[in-house]
Order: C-alpha cells, then sequence, then structure tokens
C-alpha cells in the first residue's frame, strides 16, 4: 500500500513540476505570470480551459472531499444541500458574468477584484483593506489544504512524519506554482479535473466490488446508520444549512480566484459559455462526491480523530489483487492532485493580491513600469513563497487550537463575504454614488472579516458548533447592514 501511495504521488509531482518548470522557460516578465494583459503568457485559452479550472477551484481535498466524509457522520444526505448551493452559486456569476467583463473592459489593464471595489467606490483604504483580508483568507485556506494533505498521508504511511510530507508538498507547490504562474494553474487544472473524473470512476468501482464480495447492497447498506441516508433533522441543522448557503451562494461572485479566471479570458464568450458548462460539470462532480461520503459507512465506522475518508482508503489498500492496487493508485492521484492544483490556486490568488495591490500601489509603481522588469518578477515569487511559509504556521496555530476542516471552512470562507455586498453594489451601481459611500465599504469589509472569524473562534473556544457554522452569515450580515447604513447616511447628507 506505501508503495502505490507515494508512487501516485511521485506522478502527480512530476506532472505538475513538469508544467511549472516548462512555462517559467516562456516567462519573460510579471504579465506572463499573472493576468494583468491581453494576449500574454498569463491566460485562459479557451470556454474548456475556463469551465474545467472553475469547476477545479470548486473542488479541494481539504474543504470539498475530506470536508464531507468527516462530515457525513453528522448530516449524512444534507450533504445534498452543499451541491444545490454550489451550483447557484456558479450560476449567480453567470448571471453576472456579462455585467462584470463590461466593466472591468473599461481599464487599460485587467483589475483585481480590490482594485476593481477601489477603483469603483474612489477608495485607495478598501483596495488596501479587501486586499489584505482577502489575502489572509487565501493563506488560511492554501496552508490547511497543505496540513490536511499531510495528515491523510499520514493515516496512510505512518511510517513517514507528517513534518516531512508537508515540507515536500509545500517546496513542489511553491517550485511550479512560482515558476509557471497562472498559466500553470490554469493546466494543471485540467489535469485536475481528468484525475477527479478518474477517482469518481474507480472509488464506485471498489464500493461496488466490495458490495459484490460481502454481503450484497440490502446487507451493505443496512450497515450505514440510518440518520446518514435519509433527511431526518439532526441537531445543529439550521446553522449548517444557513451557513452552507451563505458561503455557496454569494461566495463565488467575491472570489478573487474566480475574478483572475475572468480577466485571463480572451473575450466574453469564453467566460459565458465556459460557466454553462461549470454549472453541469460541478454537480455532477459535488453530486458523486457527497453520495460517497454517505454510503462509504457500509465499510467503515466513525472513529475518533480519523476522517473517514482515511477508513476508506486503508480498507481499499488492504484488499490484495490487481485491482485493488489499481483503484487505490487512482484515488490517491486524484485526491493529491486536487490538492496541489487548489493549492496552487489559493497561492496564486494571493500572491496576485499581494504584489499588485499592496505592495505595488505602496510603491507607486505604474504597471507599464513593471511589465518586462525581471527585478519584478522575481518579487512577485518571493511574495508567493513568503505567505506560504507564513500561512502554514498560521494553521498550526489554530489546528492546536482545535479546530477541525470544517470549522476552518466556515472560518476561512465565510470572512470574506464581507466583500460580496460590495461587488454587488459596484456591479449595479454608478461611480458617482458608489463614491458616497467609501468610508463605509472600509469598515463593511474590515468588520465582516473580523466578525467571522470571530464568531468561529469564539465558537470553536466555547465548543459551539453552531456559532462555528452561523461565521458565514455574521460576516455577511455586518457587511451589508454597514454598507447599507452608508447609503441611507449618505442619502440623508445629500438631502439636506
Amino acid at each position: 500500500m506505501a508503495v502505490i501511495v507515494v508512487s501516485a504521488l511521485i506522478l502527480a509531482f512530476i506532472i505538475y513540476l513538469s508544467v511549472g518548470l516548462s512555462l517559467g522557460a516562456g516567462t519573460r516578465g510579471i504579465a506572463d505570470l499573472l493576468p494583468l494583459k491581453f494576449s500574454r503568457q498569463a491566460r485562459v485559452a479557451d470556454a474548456r480551459e475556463f469551465s474545467a479550472s472553475t469547476v477545479a477551484t470548486t473542488i479541494s481535498l481539504a474543504t470539498v472531499v475530506m470536508a464531507f466524509f468527516e462530515l457525513a457522520g453528522r448530516f449524512g444526505m444534507w450533504l445534498f444541500w452543499t451541491v444545490a448551493t454550489t451550483v447557484t452559486g456558479l450560476l449567480v456569476v453567470r448571471l453576472f458574468a456579462k455585467k462584470i467583463w463590461q466593466r472591468i473592459s473599461v481599464y487599460d489593464h485587467r483589475p483585481t477584484l480590490h482594485e476593481f471595489l477601489g477603483t469603483e467606490f474612489n477608495s485607495k483604504l478598501l483596495s488596501y483593506v479587501g486586499a489584505v483580508c482577502a489575502s489572509l483568507g487565501f493563506l488560511f485556506a492554501f496552508a490547511v489544504e497543505l496540513t490536511v494533505g499531510s495528515r491523510f498521508f499520514a493515516g496512510l504511511v505512518p511510517a513517514v512524519p507528517s513534518w516531512v510530507v508537508v515540507i515536500v508538498l509545500s517546496v513542489v507547490a511553491f517550485v511550479y506554482t512560482a515558476m509557471g504562474g497562472f498559466r500553470a494553474v490554469i493546466v494543471t487544472d485540467r489535469f485536475q479535473m481528468v484525475s477527479i473524473w478518474l477517482l469518481l470512476i474507480a472509488l464506485p468501482a471498489f464500493y461496488l466490488y466490495y458490495v459484490f464480495a460481502h454481503d450484497g447492497w440490502s446487507e451493505s447498506l443496512a450497515k450505514v446508520p440510518a440518520p446518514i441516508l435519509n433527511f431526518s433533522y439532526r441537531e445543529g441543522l439550521g446553522a449548517f444549512l444557513l451557513g452552507i448557503f451563505v458561503i455557496n451562494v454569494p461566495a463565488f461572485i467575491s472570489d478573487m480566484s474566480i475574478w483572475q479566471r475572468i480577466a485571463g479570458a480572451q473575450n466574453d464568450k469564453t467566460v459565458t459559455k465556459g460557466l454553462v458548462t461549470s454549472v453541469l460539470a460541478c454537480a455532477a462532480t459535488w453530486g458523486l462526491f457527497a453520495l460517497l461520503a454517505c454510503i462509504g459507512f457500509m465499510m467503515v465506522t466513525t472513529e475518533e480523530r480519523v476522517n473517514p475518508l482515511v477508513s476508506v482508503v486503508n480498507v481499499i489498500g488492504g484488499n490484495k489483487g490487481v485491482f485493488s492496487g489499481f483503484i487505490l493508485f487512482l484515488v490517491i492521484l486524484g485526491l493529491y492532485g486536487a490538492m496541489l492544483s487548489t493549492a496552487s490556486t489559493q497561492l496564486i490568488a494571493v500572491s496576485h493580491t499581494l504584489y499588485e495591490d499592496v505592495f505595488s500601489r505602496l510603491r507607486k509603481s505604474p504597471l507599464n513600469d513593471r511589465l518586462a522588469s525581471r527585478r519584478e518578477l522575481g518579487l512577485s515569487r518571493f511574495i508567493l513563497v513568503a505567505a506560504a511559509i507564513v500561512s502554514t504556521l498560521l494553521v498550526e496555530l489554530l489546528s492546536y487550537v482545535g479546530f477541525s476542516i470544517a470549522d476552518l471552512v466556515f472560518a476561512i470562507y465565510g470572512a470574506q463575504l464581507g466583500l460580496c455586498p460590495l461587488v454587488v453594489a459596484a456591479l449595479m451601481l454608478d461611480r458617482r454614488r458608489l463614491g458616497r459611500v467609501s468610508k463605509a465599504a472600509a469598515v463593511a469589509v474590515s468588520a465582516g472579516f473580523v466578525t467571522g472569524w470571530g464568531t468561529a473562534v469564539y465558537g470553536r473556544l466555547t465548543s459551539n458548533s453552531s456559532l462555528v457554522f452561523l461565521a458565514p452569515v455574521c460576516s455577511l450580515v455586518v457587511s451589508a447592514i454597514i454598507l447599507c447604513a452608508g447609503f441611507v447616511a449618505g442619502k440623508g447628507r445629500l438631502s439636506r
């Protein structure tokens, strides 16, 4: 089993590093690394790439696959609510796609999400605050992906220390993302989707093999606790459903990684056509993961501090024969393909945000003066690596406090929702009206971020999981109230 797991991981390393290093050879300036200009290396070539990359952005080892298996024992078939809300979230992006394209097309370059908000609201402070808050979220998400990936590996190959795995995974992610940049992320996203579909064929195949090799369907399903296979009420369900709705439906429209892909597209049809396919692919992949997580309990039982996915993979590895070995190889390849691709998405998003929205603006360096500079290219790569190292340390601290995978999902993505009301306002209103609430907008983002994380941390320290689930709701509501209050106050001042 250890040989197969390591072999699959090495194959993923070889593919990802090859992509990064080959693209790195053609990287001449910052616009080849980050999507800042048209017709440069940092781009999304067509609708198929856009679709694959968008779906890949939604799937990760930590915050989707392992979170599903962790939550299945508690919420069972209610996991399909996450599928429905994620699909709805992508439909919201599709609804606003043409408006987003029209608004960013008036710029002489491809703006980041936070630069767009700062310009539309006429507030440099908002651009900085939004960038810093979003970057912290991406940093935590990246570190969670690597940390969970290392623990998953340790659960399969206990002889290898988890800290060694963290270092190896981190170095691979650093190298291929720093060398190949945004284009490497897009290319490896396509590999991720191929490996994900192979996983989603292989795992059900083993489930069928296991069922027919043991007691048949009726006896196997009887081993699954009854609440997992129905939609009965259970403690914390209301907070879970509300938190998931708020995370998934409004989140994608204010997600920097989605905006990066829109900015990297070469025309509007790439975005609109790609999003239609993304919705269908997302429904299929997320739905299959939810189902597999629920019925996996016909093979394993709940163990404290052991994710059921680790137990399922150990069952596969415990079966001798070529078939089980082949299944195990495809499953590990798919899981670590998802981990590395998601990690690179987080890294390139935070690198782009910190470099363009924070460091470059503090230095007051015009984009045209930086495009061909090798020094600027080196700076952006340094930011990428440094940010990743810091984020890993932060997540280790949170894990020490007692945050589970599910807790981190709600805390990380919930705290970023403070941007959502501002994005919707920026797309629907003109700059004259937005400029009147620039101060309130900056306060709204900051308050939403602090409230989201504060609620999640307090909920974890007091062992109140409902508060953790409600962290996204608190973040979104506080941000929306402050922004709306700004509009009301601004209207009152004008009337006087």
